[in-house]
């Protein structure tokens, strides 16, 4: 019923003309508070709702950000959205989500929707696949986390990261230190995640003297779709006693490598911590990125740069804590 009631009607109700209805809903301060009782009244009686288009048209803004990432069944990805939505509804925002699966035309398309629609603004976990995000979203704000944007987009946008060379090292230094003579890697190459992750790997080896081959270092894409039959390869064939996964996706289809195996006696470490690694029969060494906070922090800075535009572009680097269990 709301969306058929119009202001004509809500006059007819309250004994008002139009226009008086229109100064209610835009310059209330221009009519007595006896009046605007008697609109209000008509428009809770006729359950009317104001047009959100109208109000974005005269207020400039459609209280509405987009938040696209690449994988939702992400568990990180899951936690991080819940910190942007529940900062947007404090200061009145809704949330779109878009979920690319690394999918650089599925990513295309989501931000020219999101254009189209005069959303606020972007936050971002981009593919790292278009070399010019700025000639998509024009002068709309764009935030990026977890991934670097590339070339002259990374001096033009805000980000929200965490350290993921100093993360990888220290996972796969507490690998070394636990006893591990074989430790080989199942990592995702996509943007500078991946690469930065690898980066920090290998420092780990070579900071404990241990050799890098590359048939110790196994690439697999981000929804870990190959993990299986990489994870089985370098167990068998390279005998090793440690695994360090590049997120908790590819962690868990090597979980089911080990179960399906029955292999008892496999040191693990990942890049991300999660509630239920506690009960897995593995003690797993995790890199725990706070994806909460990543989110509150994305939000607050793209408020900050609707506030803000001319201020200096920002990179936040979060916290990591290594997890040992």
């Amino acid at each position: 019923m709301s969306k058929q009631v119009t202001i004509k009607q809500i006059a007819q109700y309250a004994g008002v003309s139009e226009a008086t209805v229109s100064r209610v809903l835009n310059q209330p301060e221009l009519v007595s508070k006896q009046t605007i009782q008697k609109v209000k009244d008509g428009m809770d009686e006729l359950q009317y709702r104001p047009s959100a288009l109208a109000q974005s048209m005269r207020n400039h803004t459609t209280k509405t950000i987009g938040v696209v990432i690449s994988n939702v069944l992400n568990p990180f990805f899951t936690t991080l959205v819940r910190g942007i939505e529940d900062a947007a509804t404090k200061r009145g925002y809704s949330v779109i989500v878009c979920n690319t699966d690394e999918n650089p035309d599925k990513e295309q398309r989501y931000i020219n929707m999101l254009v189209d629609h005069q959303a606020d603004g972007i936050i971002l976990a981009s593919t790292g696949n278009h070399a010019n995000y700025h000639s998509m979203v024009n002068d709309m704000p764009l935030v990026f986390i977890d991934r670097m944007p590339q070339g002259k987009d990374a001096n033009l946008y805000d980000t929200v990261l965490v350290d993921n060379e100093k993360g990888s090292f220290n996972a796969a230094d507490a690998l070394i230190k636990q006893g591990a003579t074989r430790v080989n890697a199942i990592v995702s190459p996509v943007a500078t995640t991946g690469t930065e992750r690898l980066n920090g790997f290998r420092k780990a080896l070579t900071a404990h003297d241990f050799p890098i081959r590359e048939q110790d270092i196994a690439l697999d894409d981000y929804l870990g779709q190959h993990t299986a039959e990489l994870a089985l390869n370098l167990i068998q064939t390279n005998q090793c006693d440690a695994l360090f996964c590049g997120n908790n996706v590819i962690l868990m289809n090597v979980l089911k490598v080990l179960k399906e195996w029955q292999i008892g006696d496999m040191k693990l470490a990942v890049f991300d911590d999660q509630p239920w690694f506690d009960f897995v029969q593995y003690p797993i060494i995790s890199v725990d990125q706070p994806a909460y906070l990543i989110g509150t922090k994305a939000f607050i800075t793209l408020m900050d740069r609707l506030a803000n535009p001319d201020r200096p572009v920002t990179h936040d680097i979060v916290r990591t804590k290594l997890v040992i269990r």
